[in-house]
């Protein structure tokens, strides 16, 4: 093994700081991939030997097979002559873990050639979104002056009103408690499922000062949060909630603004929605100044809250998929619907 892959693959910092100079994904960095092994993922991180590409694999067992799943990777750099090396490590290495099959969730299209398109085809629904919308920072102005005009009248609403945004960095356990009251609320009004507490004590104790809990009150009560993360040029909004009785002043607005303005200040250059329906979802009649309820599998109203803050809608590409045997494909398919 050369020097500076086995740097790559056996140092935390040296792993992030590459990945960050090739643009990679946050999904793809060391601390996410031990964020996911306290939920019960094996890790797998590969480069090539001079490290200009790099992809980290997780891998969930069942008895004696397992699956292996690449989120938004890999990374390289802009010379794509070392990809075929890492593809063949990155398969090497799921076959020794013994995995039915092998999911990755392309940041970029991969340059593909008749070898691996013999091998490697389009593959299951995404489990990430397949589409997000990304806002570029700047100033305050530029940043609500890019936003739709009531998005834009919401933020200033909830300021108006009063509401205070609380801002936590890294795991803190009092703004913990109230994100989590609020994810637990949201989730049981939407009709969609959440992870426990210690699954987001979890990250923001991994992402620590990189990671943001931001609160919006209306007085004493919580109305908003937001769990936030950065890795490299980018910070993506994780995780929202927002109470029933106290939402309507557009506090869910300002604590995305909110974290917009901490993502900017710490220098970074983009802010991710964190997805969207990957079709434009059929509007129903409701006017274009309402949100619309979100709940279970109608997501018109996070559409229409995300694409209001306004920035680019970002297609990612399709998934793509490596068999290495028919045995349980179908059925560790269906597990890989659960997996997030």
């Amino acid at each position: 093994m050369s020097s500076r892959r086995a740097e790559l693959t056996t140092d935390p910092d040296a792993w992030d700081a590459r990945l960050a100079e090739l643009g990679g994904h946050l999904l793809q960095s060391w601390r996410w991939g031990e964020f996911k092994r306290r939920s019960g993922w094996d890790v797998d991180r590969i480069a090539t030997d001079d490290g200009s590409a790099m992809v980290q694999v997780l891998y969930r067992k069942r008895g004696p097979v397992s699956v292996a799943y690449v989120p938004r990777g890999p990374a390289w750099s802009g010379d794509d002559a070392s990809l075929p090396e890492l593809i063949d490590r990155l398969e090497g290495a799921a076959k020794r873990r013994r995995a039915i099959f092998a999911i990755v969730e392309q940041e970029r299209p991969l340059p593909v050639d008749a070898d691996f398109l013999a091998k490697w085809s389009t593959g299951p629904d995404y489990v990430q979104p397949g589409r997000t919308v990304k806002i570029p920072l700047a100033d305050d102005n530029t940043i609500l002056m890019g936003m739709h005009q009531k998005t834009r009248y919401s933020v200033r609403l909830a300021t108006r009103k009063g509401v205070t945004v609380e801002s936590f960095e890294g795991l803190c356990e009092e703004g913990l408690d109230m994100f989590y009251s609020l994810l637990d609320e949201t989730s049981k009004r939407n009709e969609f499922g959440i992870h426990s507490r210690q699954y987001y004590r979890d990250f923001l104790d991994v992402f620590g000062s990189d990671s943001l809990i931001l609160v919006a009150r209306i007085g004493e009560h919580p109305a908003a949060g937001l769990i936030a993360a950065a890795f490299g040029q980018e910070a993506i909004y994780m995780y929202g909630g927002s109470s029933t009785e106290h939402r309507a002043v557009g506090a869910a607005f300002l604590v995305q603004f909110e974290a917009m303005r901490w993502a900017r200040d710490r220098g970074i250059a983009t802010y991710d929605l964190w997805g969207i329906p990957h079709k434009d979802p059929e509007p129903e009649g409701e006017s274009a100044d309402t949100v619309p309820a979100t709940r279970g599998d109608d997501w018109r109203g996070l559409t229409r809250f995300k694409t209001g803050f306004g920035g680019s809608i970002v297609d990612y590409p399709a998934p793509i998929e490596r068999q290495f045997s028919q045995l349980g494909t179908r059925i560790a398919r269906q597990y890989m619907k659960s997996i997030g």
